[in-house]
């Protein structure tokens, strides 16, 4: 396992007892408490500072070596030795001891929040963690003092990265991992993992001397360990050691004046041009000028020379007090100077790029025009061509004269062949028929002799030949082809009267074979209107047979493919109920459950009346009962698609009607949002959490209702909750929820066609529409809050757990709602008054 440069490993377990320990070069050593419990009860794991790098090693450790009471989270922090600041990037030496020390504890702060992310997994599945922080610069070098200092017996760490693990892979690719085998105590038994399995392990040698082992010892190094939560901050203190060192002071004596001066260096907390001091020091030479003072006092004759010696003085004063001052000046001129070359060096880098940019843009220019000449030249000889094919047409124009009359005779011909081949056709059905019944007797038999090894066995619906699905495919054209994918082809046909969609499944491959007999016995087993009816299937080339839907797939749909109409918010409410409904007529399937397993919008089709079916059962799974929880489940690999996959589904490969739930809360913020899956629930959390719902709504579906939707988006984020145990149940929540969102749908559709025979200058009056459907009401009932609601909209809004007025957001004092007849009488009597004479 190598540390990143510029991470830290801090050690703050989830036990009191665990110390958080930082080595270093100039550090002195303390004296350090003993661990609450045996070091033989953990486990240490050596992972990164990023979840996704270390994560598969510590679940092996948590996995394969659960006799330890406890794990230990090992990691090296090499701190960076190039600071960014100010646009660019500095040596750690160059900079003050105040921002390399800020610097170290935003690189701390970080690492720490990455760590807690192992912590938290650990605390998921239930096993005890602590973290353990050494900051060296040489990861092996940390890792083998770790281990010495601490007498760590037994260690979990990376063999290399992971794109380098191949399945022959039997010895160490990683430096780190080779250093540590090498020179860690023979005390210690390390296992080397990578990528979920075992590399290589290095056992233990019993009785060694770990004095005397331990490469990491050295006579001029000093150490300090400190505790997680002391009060002292060893980092403080490294910070004021160095802080010591930075301040200089410089003494210049001009020995033909006699006076004398310091200049202070800044420190770290002065500004960039720094301060310079100026304290003249009395000596001999200023005792001389005061003698002389005093002797041209006393002589009159000699007064106008002591007022120019004076004046001399006070001139000479004032040019020390100027230079003084050119000094500083010219010390932040340096300073400036210093800034502006890393700011010229920024531009001329920025006048660098621009350059080579201009000379790409010329250079495609160039190619550009080199296409326009080609096309030119193309253009010039199809107009040739098209000369061409217009002499050839006058020539073809006498062949077709000459071609009429000889349809004439082949006319003739084809009629006495007609005759010869209504007999022929004659035959092939009394043949076709014989055969028929040949191939339904042998599946009859096929069948009696299944059901003595299968468990679930499915009834056919009807038996296609393969001459058949020639014939309503015409020889399979790719013209007919509407799609395409891992599992084979799908084409349109006509089929004993009736349009189909012919399923063609990889007939060599073994999953194909599964996915076919999967999805035979489910869909014959099964009937509802909201699921694909499977109408026949021809075993010999592994084809199904399905009713034909001509409006695509939900995705082609959302995504508008063949300029087709978005989709209006009243037809995706209608099809989230829809789908709700199959998942719930699966889940509660008799005798044996079905789970679909790879719900998403491509495998939801739409018939002409935008009717939502659910198909492709291809790995979908009948459901057992456990012995211990009671809980249907079916344990399998993980398939489907990843952005619609139960997170819960890839950890434990237990395959439950919860994994559908996960799937449908991301086909719910799909319809919502229009946006792709991958991060929707994040999105759509972020949004209601900023209050900025209205901007992540997909508007092209129409004018949501602002309460409806914001119902769509708690349900959808509770359903794909990545934990298992906090996703709403289908019946009992969710469908409460949906059924009153469907009929106000329907409703809303309904509305609309009858305000076609209202009148132009007659408004609805704002009283009469219901705040949550934006619909005029037809039951209208007042809610605690005093405001008067359409009766199954503020209905499912209690029922689907909210608790507070959807006008106000304050609390509603109770549930209870009162008929508003005198309302409804006044809707009523205006709706009369809206019918023409």
């Amino acid at each position: 396992m190598e540390a990143s440069q510029g991470r830290d490993f801090g050690c703050t377990g989830s036990s009191p007892s665990m110390e958080s320990v930082r080595l270093g070069n100039e550090i002195e050593e303390e004296s350090v408490e003993t661990p609450v419990g045996s070091e033989e009860d953990k486990i240490y794991v050596a992972v990164a500072a990023e979840l996704e790098a270390g994560l598969i090693t510590l679940l092996w450790a948590i996995k394969n070596k659960h006799s330890s009471k406890a794990v230990v989270l090992v990691h090296v922090h090499s701190p960076t030795q190039m600071i960014p600041m100010m646009g660019g990037s500095f040596l750690a030496s160059s900079l003050s001891a105040v921002q390399v020390s800020a610097y170290r504890q935003k690189e701390r702060d970080k690492m720490n929040k990455r760590l807690d992310e192992y912590l938290a997994v650990c605390s998921r599945l239930k096993v005890r963690a602590e973290k353990l922080v050494i900051e060296n610069e040489d990861v092996t070098r940390g890792l083998v003092e770790l281990i010495a200092q601490f007498g760590i017996t037994k260690l979990v760490m990376g063999a290399a990265a992971d794109k380098r693990y191949s399945k022959k892979m039997k010895e160490l690719k990683s430096k780190t991992a080779t250093g540590v085998n090498q020179q860690a105590d023979p005390s210690c038994v390390i296992w080397f993992v990578c990528k979920g399995n075992l590399i290589y392990t290095r056992e233990a040698i019993l009785h060694a001397s770990r004095a005397e082992n331990s490469p990491c010892k050295t006579p001029n190094q000093d150490r300090r360990l400190s505790r997680a939560g002391s009060s002292t901050n060893p980092w403080e203190e490294i910070s004021s050691h160095s802080q010591r060192s930075d301040n200089l002071s410089v003494s210049n004596t001009d020995k033909g004046v006699g006076n004398s001066w310091s200049v202070s260096l800044p420190s770290d907390g002065e500004s960039e041009a720094g301060s310079v001091s100026l304290s003249p020091v009395h000596d001999s030479e200023d005792l001389q000028f005061s003698y002389l003072d005093h002797e041209l006092e006393d002589s009159d004759s000699h007064s106008d020379l002591f007022n120019k010696l004076q004046a001399a003085l006070k001139e000479v004063e004032n040019l020390k007090r100027e230079a003084f001052e050119e000094s500083c000046k010219h010390r932040k001129a340096e300073t400036q100077l210093m800034l502006s070359r890393q700011k010229a060096k920024a531009s001329e880098n920025l006048y660098a790029k621009e350059v080579r940019y201009r000379e790409e843009i010329e250079e495609a220019l160039d190619r550009e025009k080199l296409e326009v000449e080609k096309l030119k030249n193309q253009h010039a000889a199809v107009l040739k061509q098209l000369q061409n094919a217009i002499d050839e047409n006058l020539e073809l124009g006498h062949k077709l004269t000459e071609s009429i009359c000889a349809t004439k005779d082949f006319e003739e011909k084809i009629s006495a062949n007609r005759h010869l081949l209504h007999s022929l056709q004659e035959k092939c059905d009394t043949l076709q028929c014989e055969r028929d019944g040949a191939i339904k007797e042998a599946e009859e038999l096929r069948h009696k002799a299944a059901q003595g090894n299968a468990g679930i066995s499915w009834p056919l619906s009807s038996e296609f030949s393969y001459l058949e699905l020639e014939q309503a495919t015409q020889n399979f054209n790719n013209s007919l082809m509407i799609g395409e994918g891992g599992f084979g082809k799908v084409y349109k046909g006509f089929l004993r009267n009736t349009t189909v969609a012919i399923k063609m499944l990889h007939p060599k491959s073994l999953q194909g074979q599964d996915e076919f007999h999967q999805e035979v016995a489910v869909l014959s087993k099964v009937r509802h209107p909201n699921l694909v009816t499977l109408i026949g299937a021809c075993s010999d080339v592994l084809a199904l047979i399905y009713e034909f839907l001509p409006n695509g797939s939900l995705e082609d749909c959302l995504a508008c493919i063949n300029s087709t109409p978005p989709l209006t918010w009243q037809v995706r409410t209608r099809i989230i109920g829809e789908i709700c409904s199959a998942l719930i007529f699966l889940h509660s399937d008799k005798p044996h459950a079905v789970v679909h397993g790879d719900l998403k919008p491509s495998n939801i089709l739409l018939d002409s009346n935008l009717v939502s079916k659910l198909g492709d059962f291809g790995i979908c799974r009948f459901l057992v009962e456990s012995n211990t929880t009671a809980t249907l489940y079916h344990k399998t690999h993980p398939k489907g698609t990843f952005a619609y996959i139960d997170p819960d589904f890839l950890t434990t490969g237990e395959l439950t009607p919860q994994s559908d739930v996960y799937a449908f809360g991301i086909i719910i913020l799909r319809l919502l949002t229009g946006k792709p899956a991958p991060g929707i629930a994040r999105e759509v959390q972020k949004a209601l959490d900023d209050g900025y719902l209205h901007g992540v709504v997909d508007q092209s579906a129409g004018n949501w209702p602002f309460v409806q939707a914001k119902q769509l988006a708690h349900l959808g984020l509770r359903c794909s909750d990545s934990s298992r145990r906090n996703r709403p149940d289908l019946v009992a929540e969710i469908w409460r929820v949906l059924e009153p969102m469907m009929k106000a749908a329907s409703m809303s559709v309904s509305s609309v066609s009858y305000s076609s025979f209202s009148y132009e200058n007659d408004r609805i009056p704002s009283y009469f529409i219901c705040p949550i459907f934006q619909e005029l009401m037809s039951d209208p009932h007042i809610a605690a809050d005093g405001f008067t609601y359409e009766a199954e909209a503020i209905k499912g809004w209690i029922d689907s757990g909210h608790e507070t007025s959807p006008m106000t957001n304050l609390q509603l004092p109770n549930c209870e709602l009162i008929p508003n007849r005198t309302l409804r009488s006044a809707i009523q009597e205006w709706l009369q008054l809206q019918k023409p004479s």
